[in-house]
């Protein structure tokens, strides 16, 4: 099976076949045997050589969020053209990659906060996913308060980038 995925305006392309009990991965010209374990619904147990690795995948409407050792991948799959298509992603998106609980709100109305900030905590399935200031700025409106459910894909705050001097 070929797959092509989309993470960062990059594209992938991944190959995957299945013999007996094992997966073995082709990613840029490197064959991974991998043992893949569902342990409930959307987490994974990955086995690859001697490295176990546990990931949580969950799908929004066109793109998968794949969480792997505490990072947070925004992928999907894409259709190999002629013709390259670049949508520019918003370069503020703050969409949670995970339904879930919003169990901290850092930030509040008019707040300014420097790249890398935590300016709110989701939790789901007893993990906290950190969303983070992507650049300088300033906190235009906060979406949500502590104890909100959140869904996968919902804008959690409003950010504007500090200009420039």
């Amino acid at each position: 099976m070929f797959i092509n995925y989309e993470h960062e305006n990059h594209v992938y392309n991944v190959t995957i076949e299945r013999r007996k009990d094992h997966y073995f991965v082709t990613y840029n010209n490197t064959e991974y045997k991998v043992k893949a374990e569902e342990i409930k619904p959307g987490q994974l147990k990955i086995k690859i050589g001697d490295r176990i690795v546990k990931s949580v995948i969950t799908e929004g409407e066109k793109e998968k969020f794949v969480f792997l050792d505490g990072d947070v991948f925004k992928v999907k799959p894409v259709e190999l053209t002629g013709k390259k298509k670049t949508k520019k992603k918003d370069e503020g998106d703050l969409s949670s990659p995970i339904s879930g609980k919003v169990v901290n709100v850092k930030v509040k109305n008019g707040d300014s906060v420097k790249k890398g900030d935590v300016l709110l905590v989701i939790e789901a399935m007893k993990i906290e996913y950190l969303i983070r200031a992507p650049f300088d700025g300033k906190v235009k409106k906060v979406n949500f308060k502590e104890k909100d459910q959140i869904e996968i894909g919902q804008n959690t705050v409003d950010f504007e980038k500090k200009e420039a001097k």
